[in-house]
């Protein structure tokens, strides 16, 4: 069975393809059209997956959308920018883009076959996909799930359990009120871009090493009930947002003094407020999982939606001993949901036999040496083919060097884990300030993450033993040793946001390593995405090179070939 799911316009733009059960290429449209964060109709990434597996719309057996329009029938808005003007409007053009891309014209007995379930689309409820996404990944078979974002159709939350593939739905939160709306609008207040910039106050907030007055003051944003939680709307305009500029009002600022201006120098107010925020999500997102435990019904958890990126709280699951286990997959933000809807439509009517968890996300183009090579020689660039990659790439990086690492197949969702990754020695403290400011030209204060050799990383990190940390999706503290010896991976708190690699899951990034720890005796390197801050993460060769000669990289290493300026 094939099927191919399609997310365009609201939040990122993906496509993935699933052939019998597994999930074989899916990408962002963001890498294809060089956009970040993308909403545009995901045709490169349709075309790139139907392409990379010989197939035609013709082969498929269904498509899925990981949204219900039907939901949002009476809910009209005009903010969406793109050809569609309310998300309403997807029921008829999802098949009307489709159809362009056949070549059919409207009114052909192709394009109305979708009418008359020749060439069926499904619509799944946006909460249930992100559900899906988590649980087809995880190693359980039955698990309660609790999903947390901006919003879906009409809820911001949903709370229920999976059972041997049958999903229950327990309770949830009805927009409005929204823990990932909130956190946006004091994203906004803070001076950056929400929906794209919270993990930038995430990491803000950790330089706030205590409560402070502005914990109190927030207090009265956010009510905690029974059923979950209530915003103090009166405080906000996020919900007016086809008339205000900002996602808060002159409540908030009445209550918090002058909002920070894009480009304002960062000061104490503003990461006293981010750390108050932080906290009070967590105090949140806390009480949404006792919820999801009372009116659940198993001993595991799966955490899924856009507030699952926040890697903090995660870190923090085993300490509230609430569930035995917790899944969070490698995009539980609405990059994920297109290989959710593809999931739900394959499984929701047959057994899962044999159900193992996914520890990679490896689904994008890969490119052979001899690709590469020609790209390089009708460039004309200067290269060295190497006889053995990891040795020569880990020496290079002992040396102090940082090095753009380009393999095999692009990784899918937010973070880079090892094939399309900035990579530099974490030992020198000044690399992340040197990372951030000549390659990255992002904020200073923001950490890297290191990635580890899996059997080493318990030596290095304070976490449970038996905890796989695949996706760099949960954040640990580092033990006291190992933060003076990896201090450019070393968070401000003392924590750090490992990848633990895995030699049979991830070869080539496990010999790189390794061959760095021969060398230095440290089993760690400094991993961030290949990309310029604005910029999504590379793709092809083409956006290897151009980046590397716009930015103080100092190596560029895609396939075996070694690139130097």
């Amino acid at each position: 069975m094939k099927i191919l799911s399609v997310y365009p316009y609201l939040t990122i733009s993906s496509a993935a393809l699933l052939i019998n059960g597994k999930i074989v290429s899916a990408s962002c449209e963001e890498r294809f059209n060089r956009n970040k964060m993308s909403t545009a109709f995901p045709i490169n990434a349709i075309n790139w997956c139907l392409g990379n597996n010989n197939l035609s719309f013709e082969d498929l057996d269904l498509i899925t959308v990981p949204w219900n329009p039907q939901r949002n029938i009476n809910d009209a808005s005009y903010r969406w920018s793109s050809e569609m003007r309310w998300r309403g409007e997807m029921i008829t053009n999802i098949p009307l883009y489709l159809s362009r891309m056949m070549n059919t014209n409207p009114s052909s007995e192709f394009f109305q076959s979708f009418y008359k379930n020749k060439v069926k689309i499904s619509y799944y409820d946006h909460h249930l996909c992100h559900a899906a996404f988590g649980y087809y990944n995880s190693k359980f078979s039955n698990a309660d799930i609790l999903v947390v974002d901006g919003r879906g159709e009409e809820d911001t939350c949903f709370t229920g359990y999976v059972s041997n593939n049958k999903f229950i739905k327990t309770g949830s939160v009805a927009y409005p009120h929204s823990i990932g709306i909130f956190y946006s609008s004091m994203t906004n207040f803070l001076g950056f871009n929400p929906g794209t910039d919270e993990w930038k106050v995430m990491s803000l907030a950790s330089y706030s090493k205590s409560t402070n007055r502005y914990d109190k003051l927030l207090e009265d944003l956010i009510y905690l009930t029974s059923e979950g939680f209530e915003v103090n709307l009166s405080y906000f305009d996020y919900y007016n947002f086809d008339r205000k500029k900002f996602l808060f009002n002159k409540k908030l600022l009445n209550l918090l003094g002058p909002n920070r201006k894009l480009n304002e120098k960062i000061n104490l107010k503003h990461i006293q407020i981010a750390g108050a925020l932080q906290r009070l999500f967590e105090k949140a997102m806390y009480h949404m999982v006792r919820i999801t435990k009372k009116r659940g019904k198993f001993s595991n958890l799966i955490i899924s939606g856009g507030a699952a990126m926040n890697s903090v709280f995660n870190g923090k699951l085993e300490k509230y001993n609430i569930y035995k286990d917790t899944h969070i997959s490698f995009a539980p933000d609405d990059s994920g949901v297109t290989i959710g809807a593809a999931y739900y439509g394959y499984y929701k009517n047959k057994r899962i036999k044999n159900k193992n968890e996914i520890t990679d996300n490896f689904y994008g183009p890969s490119y052979s040496d001899a690709n590469i090579k020609k790209i390089l020689d009708n460039f004309k660039i200067k290269y060295k083919k190497s006889k053995n990659i990891y040795f020569e790439t880990a020496r290079h990086l002992s040396d102090g060097k940082i090095i753009g690492w380009f393999q095999d197949k692009m990784e899918f969702g937010q973070r880079a884990l090892g094939n399309r990754s900035i990579l530099c020695d974490p030992r020198k403290k000044n690399f992340q300030d040197k990372v951030n400011k000549a390659v990255k030209f992002r904020e200073s204060f923001r950490p890297f993450a290191p990635a580890i050799l899996h059997e080493k990383a318990n030596d290095v990190f304070e976490k449970p033993k038996q905890r796989n940390v695949f996706f760099m999706e949960r954040v640990y503290k580092i033990k006291k040793k190992w933060q003076k010896i990896i201090p450019a991976v070393t968070h401000i708190d003392g924590t750090g946001r490992p990848q633990t690699v895995n030699k049979d899951i991830h070869k080539k990034f496990y010999n790189l390593i390794k061959e760095f720890y021969k060398i230095t005796d440290v089993p760690v390197l400094l991993n961030t995405s290949f990309n310029l801050n604005g910029e999504p993460i590379v793709m092809k060769p083409e956006d290897a090179i151009r980046t590397f000669y716009s930015c103080g990289l100092d190596i560029l290493v895609i396939g075996n070939y070694i690139l130097r300026k």
